[in-house]
C-alpha cells in the first residue's frame, strides 16, 4: 500500500529528527550544567577532501585525547554551546572535535557573526584552533568530485584495487576550484587574530612519513606528551593526474591560459 509506506516513511524520518535535535539539546546541557571541560580542547578547522579524517585517526590514538568527527555536519540550534557541550561530556584529559569550513557559513549559519565563530571558542573557552588545509587546488577539486561518485578515495583497510580512470567535466573542475578559493578567502576570515597550527595535506598527511611527526607537532602545540601512532588510511588513486583522468587532455586544454594552469602534470 504506497500511502501507507510513504506515511511510515514520513514518520520514521520525523522520529530521527527529533531523536537527534534531542541528542543535541542533551551535549548543550552538558556545558549548561556546569560539567567541567577537558583541560586541553581543539579544534581541527578546515575542509572536506584534506585529510581531515585521516588526522582524527592518528590523534584519537593518542592516550587521554578524544578526537571526534564533524559535530556540526547536522543543524543546531547553538552550535557554539553543542560544540562545548559536547567537550564538556568528555572523560578524557584531551577532547578535540573537527569542524569544517562550509559547515559554519552554510549549515549552522551561528547567530551573530561567523568571523566571531573561532575567535570566540579560543579566546572566551580556550580552544587552540590546528587549520589543515590542501594546497594543490586540482587535486583537491577532482577529489571532491570523485568521492561523489564513490571511487578513487580514502578508505580503512581496503584491499588493493585498481578503479577506471573516470572522465570529469572541465567546467565543473574549475567551479570546484572557484568554490574552493572562495572557501580559502572565508577561512581567512574565521583565523583572523585567532592563533592557530598552520598544517598542510601536501606535507603533513599525504606521506606517510609525515604522520609521525605531525603527531609530535601537534602535540607539542597542544602541550600534551605524543606516542608513536600509526594511520589506518592509506592512499589508494594514482599519483599522476593523466592516470587519474580518462579525459585529462581535455582538462589540460581548458586550463591553460588560466590561473590554474599551474597545476597540470
Amino acid at each position: 500500500m504506497p500511502v501507507l509506506d510513504e506515511a511510515t516513511t514520513f514518520l520514521r524520518q520525523q522520529y530521527l529528527f527529533v531523536r537527534q535535535q534531542f541528542r543535541h539539546l542533551q551535549a548543550g546541557l552538558n556545558y549548561l550544567s556546569g560539567r567541567p571541560l577537558p583541560d586541553t580542547r581543539f579544534v581541527l578547522f578546515g575542509r572536506g577532501r584534506s585529510g581531515t579524517t585521516a588526522l582524527v585517526s592518528m590523534l584519537d590514538d593518542v592516550p587521554g585525547l578524544r578526537c571526534e568527527g564533524e559535530v556540526l555536519h547536522d543543524y543546531v540550534p547553538f552550535p557554539r554551546r553543542h560544540v562545548l557541550g559536547r567537550a564538556a561530556r568528555c572523560s578524557a584529559e584531551a577532547y578535540g572535535c573537527k569542524i569544517l569550513s562550509y559547515q559554519i557559513e552554510d549549515v549552522q549559519r551561528p547567530p551573530g557573526r561567523h568571523e566571531d565563530f573561532l575567535h570566540t571558542l579560543h579566546h572566551d573557552h580556550g580552544f587552540h584552533i590546528l587549520y589543515l588545509r590542501r594546497t594543490h587546488l586540482l587535486r583537491h577539486a577532482l577529489s571532491n568530485i570523485w568521492a561523489r561518485q564513490d571511487t578513487f578515495h580514502r578508505k580503512k583497510s581496503a584491499p588493493d584495487a585498481e578503479p577506471t580512470a573516470p572522465r570529469v567535466a572541465p567546467e565543473h573542475v574549475i567551479e570546484w576550484m572557484e568554490r574552493a578559493e572562495a572557501l580559502r578567502e572565508y577561512e581567512a576570515t574565521l583565523l583572523k587574530g585567532v592563533p592557530h597550527l598552520s598544517l598542510t595535506y601536501e606535507e603533513h598527511i599525504r606521506h606517510d612519513k609525515a604522520h609521525q611527526p605531525t603527531v609530535d607537532m601537534i602535540c607539542d602545540f597542544l602541550n600534551i606528551d605524543s606516542v608513536p601512532v600509526e594511520s589506518s588510511y592509506r592512499k589508494t588513486a594514482p599519483s599522476a593526474l593523466r592516470e587519474r583522468v580518462a579525459n585529462y587532455e581535455a582538462l589540460a586544454r581548458r586550463l591553460r591560459g588560466t590561473p590554474y594552469a599551474e597545476y597540470l602534470d
